[in-house]
């Protein structure tokens, strides 16, 4: 599933208009949780085209497979790791913890139906097993074409839902810019590979 959709499902699940500085935190971490699994992959995909100059084929094809981009990976997608902040959240009675656990979790779930040859290994660090889904969300091999469209679909839903939840003029400014991310990064894609 594409990081836009991750931060949509968070803030649709987890998310509420901020009263206080602790909502503010509470909402900053939902995003922050709901970000973090795909973090190494931008820090690649920055140091990897802009700083080293890879193409893309090589960057998906190679780069992303080596060490150390599996195992930074692997920790952004590690189920064990965020059950255990979870778990020391809700000792702690910190909603800040509890609700940053929750978005990476729930990013957790929404990825592991909807990866094949990418699939991460969400129980590092007991175990480098992948789940191999019969579904992609990019791959036309694994009804890629068809994964994408229901998320566009689910992404726009979710965008209906957050534009009634949040009145703010930046709250909406961002849920624009999420809409139209679901054209551009196809459009860049496209463009780029072919």
């Amino acid at each position: 599933m594409n990081t836009p959709t991750h931060l949509l499902i968070g803030a649709a699940v987890l998310a509420r208009p901020a009263e206080d500085a602790a909502d503010r935190h509470r909402n900053a971490a939902i995003l922050i949780g709901a970000l973090l699994a795909d973090s190494a992959i931008f820090v690649l995909f920055v140091w990897a085209r802009l700083y080293q100059g890879i193409s893309e084929q090589a960057l998906w094809g190679e780069v992303y497979w080596q060490e150390p981009w599996q195992t930074l990976v692997a920790i952004g997608n590690s189920l064990p790791l965020y059950l255990a902040l979870l778990v020391c959240g809700l000792l702690a009675r910190s909603q800040v913890a509890v609700a940053f656990s929750a978005a990476a979790l729930l990013h957790l779930a929404f990825d592991l139906p909807f990866h094949h040859d990418d699939a991460h290994p969400h129980f590092w660090p007991f175990s480098d097993w992948r789940f191999r889904s019969p579904l992609s969300y990019w791959d036309v091999a694994h009804y890629g074409n068809l994964v994408a469209l229901a998320e566009v679909g689910l992404a726009a839903l979710l965008i209906a839902l957050l534009w009634r939840r949040f009145r703010t003029p930046a709250v909406r400014g961002v849920l624009l810019l999420a809409f139209a991310s679901y054209i551009a990064v196809p459009a860049y894609f496209t463009l780029m590979l072919g």
